[in-house]
């Protein structure tokens, strides 16, 4: 083991990295249940009730401002509601869980609604655009359920909202307890609060029919392609790197633009330029994992991060004769998907308590930059404020020391 002196920039990355305080603000925010008037209800579920009246109030206002025909959109709040009810009820059958997975509703709604329309012979775009507005005022509802619930969360940041043990008795990642992740779902149903209300803004204005719902696919699919990159839930399959979110995201969009050169909604230049930028993305996206030494994408995705706290969850065993000796017990933890291997290990002696976490590449030297995140990963997942020092060893490996020293016979961090 090489002394600190010799890299300090090793030590001090890592210090660096952990020196933002987690914020405990929003904390309280994050429940199973909502008290309102005296009664309890589940949080997921209220908001879900609320999201579909501000749907329906905000669909059939803009019917009338549209003069459209509010017995035909009360046939499609009906299809919606029974499509999405549909739609939960055939992937839990297929799956064995129930899973409410966006943009599979948003497609198979406005499917509905459009074959509806047409079979109405009425112009199927007016009212595809009040739906997409009715159905993303439900969605910025739904998403404050999430925010409550723990569902659809955000990676582990310095900065955010934790979750309970109640929390995971409802289904959320046991291993995510008391982690602060990054409240993505509060910053998705703002900017859909916001999207929504340009779109708004676009039929309250009378602007041609389809202006809103173009407008809704790319201004909401852009965003979202974006933020997937910090979703932390593990549900979620991936498909060359980028997630289903992405995928659709693309798609749809790129949908849209097909249908705007053909003429079958109005034309908006800019639409094909942020279609352009999504690849430009996505393959400057890719280009740079192949090339990152810190192997960031590997390591710090949601299914790696279950497998490393998976390893490193438990505590190492100490041999009882080895206490205040000096004596270290190690205890190999395993290999992650990714090649990294793991093994923990502590140390008692009367004047600290170390602990320590051993961590190398199956597939070669592992690199600075990737031993420093796994460090700060490790760390956070073990919910950690004590001093730490990541050491190089040979050959590749790296020692992450976690030490409390001790005084009058106890420990203190």
């Amino acid at each position: 083991m090489q002394n600190k002196d010799k890299n300090p920039r090793l030590g001090l990355g890592l210090a660096e990295a952990r020196s933002a305080p987690a914020s405990n603000r929003s904390n309280g925010l994050a429940r199973v249940e909502l008290s309102v008037l005296g009664r309890k209800y589940p949080a997921f579920t209220f908001c879900g009730y609320i999201g579909v009246l501000v749907a329906l109030v905000l669909a059939m206002g803009l019917t009338l401002k549209s003069d459209l025909s509010p017995a035909v959109m009360g046939m499609i709040v009906v299809s919606a509601i029974l499509t999405f009810l549909g739609l939960v009820a055939v992937t839990k059958v297929i799956s064995g869980e129930e899973q409410i997975i966006y943009y599979h509703n948003e497609i198979a709604i406005l499917l509905v609604v459009a074959l509806t329309v047409k079979a109405l012979n009425r112009p199927v775009l007016p009212y595809l655009d009040v739906t997409i507005l009715g159905i993303g005022a439900f969605l910025s509802c739904g998403r404050i359920g999430c925010l409550l619930v723990g569902c659809c969360h955000g990676r582990p940041s310095p900065w955010g909202i934790r979750y309970r043990e109640e929390h995971a008795r409802q289904g959320f990642a046991p291993h995510l307890v008391n982690i602060t992740l990054f409240p993505i779902q509060a910053l998705e149903s703002l900017w859909v609060l916001m999207v929504v209300c340009v779109g708004v803004f676009l039929v309250w204005r009378s602007q041609p029919a389809g202006n809103a719902l173009e407008w809704y696919t790319v201004g909401y699919g852009v965003v979202r392609f974006i933020l997937e990159f910090i979703r932390g839930d593990i549900e979620r399959p991936y498909t060359f790197g980028f997630s289903q979110g992405q995928w659709l995201s693309l798609w749809l969009i790129s949908a849209l633009v097909w249908g705007e050169w053909a003429g079958q909604v109005p034309f908006h230049a800019w639409h094909s330029v942020a279609l352009a930028a999504l690849v430009m993305v996505m393959t400057a996206t890719t280009l740079y994992r192949k090339h990152d030494r810190s192997q960031r994408f590997r390591i710090l995705h949601p299914h790696h991060v279950s497998e490393v706290a998976a390893l490193v969850g438990g505590t190492p065993a100490v041999l009882l004769e080895g206490r205040h000796k000096g004596r270290s017990c190690v205890e190999h933890v395993g290999c992650t998907s990714a090649g990294i291997q793991i093994s923990q290990g502590r140390v008692e002696d009367p004047a600290a308590v170390t602990n320590h976490y051993t961590f190398s590449s199956r597939d070669g030297a592992m690199s600075q930059a990737s031993a420093l995140l796994l460090a700060e990963l490790i760390l956070r997942l073990q919910r950690e404020s004590r001093p730490s020092q990541v050491f190089p060893g040979d050959y590749g490996v790296f020692h992450l020391l976690l030490v409390q020293k001790r005084e009058n016979g106890q420990s203190h961090a």
